[in-house]
């Protein structure tokens, strides 16, 4: 009996062992797919940094109105008569909007990654922005919730939070490269800014709005720095046909 029940014990424990091996593997399994699922979302890269699927829709959903008129003046075709098949030079209007894209994404990687470096994000991959959002999210409606003061909106979407993290990121970048002397703005610039177009200071005189000409000054400066830095950037498409079609399932709500 004392036997059986040493053999019975043993047995479970074998059981148990066999058991922990097969739940560790399928966990680790999962985790595999997991990463893997998520790093196969990434359709190109910007120098590096990945631009995933879901960063193409919120592109997509800031630029298509404009490249439509874009496309369709190049078709020299009412913008009526545009869709996203018209073809103009052997290329159909997925594609130019797909090209417009990865040139917009230039933009925002190369200003994400130098506001990075200067110390202004942890991340910026498009993951981590999500996380990011969720816990604005939550916060905002506890402020709420809290009848506290809740500037902007409630509760942000994908594509609402993208440019509110990415404008105010690039604000913040200008400021640090200001600080930094990077950009300068002498008195003679802004003489010269206001003296070309006195318009557009409603034909104040100079020394009322000398803070406001450098301040153009260095915006100037700022678009134009964010300008070069796209411009040398290097972008890595390995499936053109990928991101057409993550471009195709954007505009069709996919």
């Amino acid at each position: 009996m004392g036997k059986m029940q040493k053999d019975s014990g043993k047995s479970s424990k074998k059981w148990i062992v066999l058991l922990l091996v097969v739940l560790a593997a399928a966990l680790a399994a999962a985790v595999i797919f997991f990463v893997k699922g998520r790093t196969e979302k990434a359709v190109f890269s910007v120098d590096g940094q990945p631009v995933y699927r879901e960063e193409v829709a919120c592109v997509v959903n800031k630029i298509k109105l404009h490249q439509r008129e874009k496309i369709a003046e190049k078709a020299g075709i009412d913008i009526s008569e545009f869709t996203w098949d018209t073809e103009v030079e052997g290329k159909n209007g997925y594609e130019y909007l797909a090209d417009a894209v990865a040139a917009e994404m230039k933009a925002i990687k190369t200003m994400q990654k130098e506001a990075m470096d200067n110390g202004l994000a942890d991340a910026i991959d498009y993951p981590s922005l999500i996380k990011a959002m969720e816990k604005e999210n939550k916060d905002r409606k506890e402020k709420k919730g809290n009848n506290e003061t809740v500037f902007g909106m409630t509760q942000y979407t994908a594509d609402q939070f993208y440019d509110y993290f990415n404008e105010n990121l690039s604000l913040q970048n200008k400021r640090e490269l200001i600080n930094k002397e990077e950009l300068t703005a002498s008195d003679e610039e802004a003489r010269a800014v206001y003296d070309a177009d006195p318009d557009y200071f409603d034909n104040e005189d100079y020394e009322n709005i000398e803070t406001s000409a450098k301040n153009l000054v260095l915006e100037n400066k700022y678009q134009e720095h964010l300008k070069e830095m796209a411009e040398a950037a290097v972008v890595e498409i390995p499936d053109q046909m990928a991101l057409t079609q993550a471009v195709k399932d954007a505009i069709e709500g996919k």
